[in-house]
């Protein structure tokens, strides 16, 4: 059970910087090469305080590169990292006043859950009254007030994952440094973890850089989300920017579930597009970005549970053809092809009305939200 957030108060000595909402860490046209290979950047990146930060990204996308080199645990090409306008570029990991918890934990599998905890503090000289309250309270925040004296094989993953967090924590950093720490946990686990992770951050006001490529954990933990690709920045902005107004090609794929079919805007009014995507079929949808004019050439974005499946009798824009059907349980995926041949996919309620529809019928489709993205960023 966690402690509520009085009690967390009073019981964790104030962060630094706990109202300040001013930038904390700042990555300056950071590179990193191996011989000819430009595995990242230049990337820029600024970091507010109190904020939960993810970088997400498929593997070698440069997210853990990125980690690392803020940790300290890899030196950068070229660029700067200021910390609080403190340059910190050339700076061992024990001076950089970051906590980091990595994907296996690290724990010290001879040493006790107490003496993991107190590792750091023992490597700083603080006094050992001092060390003996500051675990005990930290393993109160955690919700494990008992374990002091056992060892990490006698937890339960969820429990080394918590540990591993104290002992990031009671050091009082700065920054907290999130190494994709919940992929080893089985997925109700994960779940549970990524929720309590995000509560204990939001009531320590801690500022936190998170790493995962589970879109899921990104969306559900992140105030914001960095998608990185081919070590680069492909986009920056909250969870709702990211999924209801991808700006690439790229980030319309990897963020949720789409349908991408490239057609002709013929319409504009404000941001309002009408979009034909061949023989007639022509799609409302909403532009991502100035500059998409009448001929502009778009890839028309649509999310399945956007798509409204519409059948005899109803409106909607006809000439459709389910090519399949998935039956998932509570929802029903259609895929729907244009008499041009492209797709897009359908979920609808499992109800009746839909579960007697079979692939070769015709349908007809509505579609609300669509986005438009300039065939340029793709």
């Amino acid at each position: 059970m966690l402690l509520s957030a009085p009690v967390l108060r009073r019981s964790l000595v104030r962060l630094k910087g706990f109202n300040d909402v001013q930038s904390v860490l700042t990555l300056d046209k950071i590179v990193k090469r191996y011989g000819t290979t430009t595995a990242l950047g230049p990337v820029d990146i600024q970091v507010k305080k109190g904020e939960l930060l993810t970088l997400l990204g498929p593997s070698g996308c440069g997210k853990t590169t990125t980690l690392h080199i803020i940790a300290g645990l890899t030196r950068p090409t070229e660029g700067q990292l200021l910390l609080s306008g403190r340059d910190i570029t050339s700076l061992a990991p024990p001076y950089r006043d970051m906590g980091l918890v990595f994907q296996n934990y690290a724990l010290f599998p001879h040493r006790t859950i107490g003496q993991n905890i107190a590792f750091g503090l023992r490597m700083r000289k603080v006094p050992k009254d001092e060390i003996t309250t500051r675990v005990r309270r930290m393993l109160e925040i955690v919700g494990l007030p008992n374990v002091a004296d056992r060892f990490p094989h006698q937890l339960s993953g969820g429990q080394r994952q918590r540990v591993a967090l104290a002992r990031a924590l009671v050091i009082e950093p700065s920054i907290l440094l999130l190494d994709e720490p919940l992929s080893n946990l089985d997925a109700l686990l994960r779940k549970k973890m990524r929720l309590e992770l995000r509560e204990i951050q939001q009531r320590l006001g801690i500022t936190t850089i998170f790493v995962t490529h589970d879109q899921d954990e990104a969306f559900e933990m992140s105030d914001r989300v960095i998608l990185m690709n081919s070590g680069n920045i492909e986009q920056v902005g909250s969870p709702e920017d990211l999924y209801d107004r991808p700006q690439t090609r790229f980030a319309a794929q990897f963020i949720g579930e789409a349908s991408l079919i490239e057609g002709d805007v013929v319409e504009r009014e404000g941001e309002d597009l009408v979009v034909d995507i061949g023989h007639g079929l022509l799609v409302p949808a909403r532009a991502v970005t100035a500059g998409m004019g009448r001929g502009t050439r778009a890839i028309l974005m649509t999310r399945p549970e956007r798509v409204e499946l519409t059948i005899a009798g109803e409106d909607g824009i006809a000439g459709m053809r389910i090519a399949k059907r998935v039956f998932q349980g509570e929802r029903i995926l259609f895929d729907l092809e244009t008499p041009g041949g492209q797709n897009f996919q359908c979920s609808v309620p499992s109800i009746e009305k839909y579960r007697d529809l079979k692939p070769g019928q015709q349908v007809g489709a509505r579609f609300q939200e669509c986005r438009a993205i300039p065939v340029s960023r793709s």
